[in-house]
């Protein structure tokens, strides 16, 4: 549903609450205030977002596929914070499977703007393995120093540590290993 059309029915709701309350009908009138709060909750909160995150906690990947795709239009649909974890989702939804295009929608999740600092960290962090993949090792660096200053909790250390890992494997000297390239472009 369109950001206005929650506007408008909230809108109508109200009205009809004021309806109630000059027919001194005050229950009705106080429930159709209630009923009328849903829309204007849901216009801050996407319903579809909501469960999206529900069912990225449970790890429910096709779940969390079925909802995303309920946002037909992310940009008629979403304010612009919701946009950013629309395509921050996205890109977790990408990242087991297409790396590219999972670097495409985290990099317009910052753009956009992500709130928490701990999702910029995860965000920089699948920025810094797509960079690692194509062989540019100076901006996976750069990209894994940002993420481990975002990663507050330290809830990230044990992956900046492997990729760190992975980075050393990966360039000997000025050579490029083709094998470690050659797995995440598929």
């Amino acid at each position: 549903m369109k950001k206005s059309t929650k506007i408008l029915f909230s809108l109508f709701i109200f009205i009809g609450s004021i309806y109630f309350f000059w027919n001194k009908n005050y229950l009705l009138g106080i429930i159709l205030i209630i009923f009328g709060l849903f829309p204007i909750f849901f216009y801050f909160r996407n319903e579809f977002l909501l469960l999206a995150f529900f069912k990225i906690k449970k790890k429910n990947m096709k779940g969390l596929k079925k909802s995303l795709d309920c946002i037909k239009n992310p940009k008629l649909q979403l304010t612009k914070n919701q946009i950013a974890y629309y395509y921050f989702l996205r890109g977790i939804l990408y990242s087991e499977s297409n790396i590219h295009q999972s670097e495409n929608y985290m990099q317009k999740a910052i753009d956009f703007g992500l709130k928490f600092k701990q999702n910029i960290a995860i965000a920089k962090l699948n920025l810094a393995i797509y960079s690692l993949s194509i062989g540019n090792k100076k901006k996976a660096e750069l990209l894994l120093s940002e993420a481990k200053k975002m990663d507050i909790r330290g809830l990230l250390h044990d992956q900046i540590q492997i990729i760190k890992i992975q980075m050393k494997k990966m360039n000997l000297g000025d050579k490029q290993n083709p094998y470690i390239r050659k797995n995440y472009l598929k």
